[in-house]
């Protein structure tokens, strides 16, 4: 089990080994597996209609202004409401003595999306929607450090990463010892990101593996940041010195 072990709660290096490490090489097995077996193209195939040269899901309807629109602002939202607690957490009482903590959740659930972003401009996958074989016109490639203007755009999903973002809430849960914010956190990324992504492999926005990588992205990079306050035996400065500045001398 990822969460928990007969019972037990992990201690934080064993649920950061499995959820930062052990999870995200699951996914990216799965990435590749879905490229390579032809998993990626079956399941664009499914939701592509070859007699009239489009997908299933258009760019346009409700399921794409509720799926895309209205679903990505809100978890934007959720972080920008984030970053304004961090930045106003010395006033705020509550969780003055958390802004730490508050701090390394911002920076996690941000850098998972913009390693995503970066890598998009330096390789060559084109979308499902762009290719040949769903109707578009460029041939698949797969090259990498290529320039802009060769860059496909669509290499590893953007809204995905998104959505798997969340996933950070579970490190802030364990940092915490609340098991039960670290396994909403967890699941509730999962979930969010993974209906975005069954969204835009609908619309022939992204393969499956785009996705699966922006899982395990967002997953390494969550990790990261966490890191320092999950070490075995220590806490980070950033925690424990915002505990410190709150307890009276």
């Amino acid at each position: 089990m990822l969460l928990s072990d007969r019972g037990k709660w992990p201690p934080h290096s064993l649920f950061w080994f499995r959820v930062g490490v052990l999870l995200p090489l699951g996914l990216a097995a799965c990435a590749v597996l879905f490229r390579d077996s032809g998993l990626d193209a079956a399941l664009s195939g499914y939701f592509y209609d070859p007699a009239h040269h489009r997908f299933l899901v258009g760019t346009h309807g409700w399921i794409e202004l509720l799926g895309h629109r209205i679903g990505k602002s809100v978890v934007l939202i959720c972080w920008l409401l984030l970053l304004a607690a961090a930045i106003a957490a010395p006033r705020l009482p509550g969780i003055a003595r958390h802004r730490g903590l508050v701090w390394t959740l911002v920076l996690a659930m941000a850098l998972g999306p913009v390693v995503v972003t970066l890598l998009k401009d330096i390789n060559s996958h084109a979308c499902p929607w762009s290719l040949k074989a769903y109707g578009g016109a460029a041939e698949y490639s797969a090259s990498w450090f290529v320039s802009r203007v060769e860059a496909g755009r669509c290499f590893p999903g953007g809204h995905a990463a998104g959505g798997f973002s969340i996933v950070a809430v579970a490190f802030a849960g364990a940092v915490l010892g609340r098991p039960g914010l670290c396994r909403a956190g967890l699941w509730l990324g999962l979930g969010v990101g993974t209906a975005f992504s069954i969204l835009q492999v609908a619309k022939g926005a992204h393969f499956m593996s785009h996705n699966l990588w922006s899982a395990a992205i967002d997953l390494w990079m969550a990790a990261l940041v966490f890191s320092p306050l999950m070490a075995p035996g220590r806490a980070s400065p950033l925690y424990t010195n915002s505990v410190a500045a709150e307890t009276p001398q």
